[in-house]
């Protein structure tokens, strides 16, 4: 009889080797090992006032015709996007959220050899994607500012480099990159390198006016000036979908094509798809979550500085504040829990000091405040 090690041996090594993604807490997880009184779900990101009112009424229609499989190519919102962003249909691909868009450009694109260049603290997704296709991830440290050093990035590609990955504005540290920086940056980059912006938080910091620009973006990749770059963008944040699993990618039409080659098939799912086209509808219900967003995120801001608490300033529907060291963080994070506030310490993220905090509605922010002020001044 065979040993039981030889099935677990046989998996490759780099995936037996790998950390997988750790989850943060559920409400459910809180409530049964804390007890509180309340809970305050902050540790996500999401979008705390929820989604658009016409969500609901088009899914029960999707619902339906569930027994049918959707449109492979979810045609609907494909032109429904393309309309949006003024691009055209075939410069989009729709997948299960922005991670899952970061697995097909792994699975898509990457030969023996080849490696990634991003921060040393971003979305932990990237790495996880690229490990399970046993693909180098080349880290370059952060500023002293928490931002993506673009100098530093260019000057790292190599003959090896197929891809620079660039989260605007970065998870978890809420920073941003320029329309000059990310000029910069696409001049200095091979024409065969991969420039992918992911923009997940993008509708929380478009109004900024250093924020690169999505009509720029798309005209560059229309007429061809940078036909090497692109765009990941969801439905989670912002519109308020999370559960759905919406994203999409903008980008040249050939790359748009390969993508579309090794996408999972009727991925997403017909409900999913009805539900991004209901929220895009509503983009009065998506203008008030954002400036709601960013009006809860300068309170929070005028909170911390009040306080003497360290944090970085943001372009997104978060804040990531600095503990004294990793002890510190697990210590706030903590204790927040047990005052049912739900947050996350960064140490999966390569930040082990931080904390990420999302901002939320008024009740919201008024448990967190009274909450953090309580647990940071205990040892602080």
């Amino acid at each position: 009889m065979s040993n039981n090690r030889d099935i677990i041996e046989s998996i490759p090594a780099h995936i037996r080797a790998m950390k997988g993604y750790v989850p943060g807490k559920t409400i459910e997880e809180v409530v049964q090992a804390y007890h509180p009184p309340r809970i305050s779900k902050l540790a996500s990101n999401e979008n705390r006032w929820g989604h658009s009112s016409q969500v609901h009424d088009a899914v029960q229609q999707a619902m339906n015709v569930a027994n049918n499989y959707p449109s492979a190519l979810a045609n609907g919102l494909r032109d429904d996007l393309a309309a949006h962003l003024k691009c055209e249909a075939n410069q989009l691909v729709i997948g299960s959220g922005s991670e899952s868009l970061l697995g097909l450009l792994c699975r898509t694109f990457f030969e023996e050899g080849d490696e990634i260049i991003t921060a040393s603290a971003t979305f932990v997704g990237l790495n996880i994607q690229a490990h399970i296709q046993n693909i180098p991830v080349k880290q370059i440290p952060l500023t002293s500012g928490y931002a993506f050093d673009v100098g530093a990035i260019a000057a790292s590609v190599t003959e090896q480099t197929k891809m620079v990955y660039i989260a605007n504005p970065n998870n978890p540290t809420g920073t941003m990159i320029s329309q000059q920086e990310l000029d910069v940056l696409m001049a200095s980059l091979p024409s065969r390198v991969l420039l992918v912006l992911d923009e997940a938080y993008v509708e929380f910091a478009e109004h900024l006016p250093n924020y690169p620009s999505t009509n720029e973006m798309i005209r560059r990749v229309e007429e061809s000036l940078h036909p090497n770059t692109l765009i990941l963008r969801t439905f989670s944040k912002a519109y308020g979908l999370a559960s759905f699993r919406v994203g999409y990618a903008i980008g040249h039409p050939e790359l748009i094509s390969a993508l579309w080659k090794t996408k999972n098939t009727f991925e997403p799912s017909g409900i999913s798809e009805a539900a991004a086209r209901a929220a895009l509808a509503d983009q009065e219900f998506l203008a008030y979550t954002v400036v709601k967003s960013n009006q809860a995120r300068s309170r929070f801001e005028s909170f911390l500085t009040e306080k003497n608490i360290p944090y970085v300033p943001s372009a997104a529907n978060f804040v990531m504040i600095l503990a004294r060291d990793q002890i510190d963080a697990l210590r706030i994070t903590e204790e927040l829990l047990h005052q049912g506030v739900i947050v996350r310490q960064l140490s999966p993220f390569g930040i082990p000091n931080g904390v990420r905090i999302t901002v939320g509605i008024e009740e919201e922010m008024e448990h967190l405040e009274s909450a953090l002020a309580a647990c940071w001044n205990s040892q602080n």
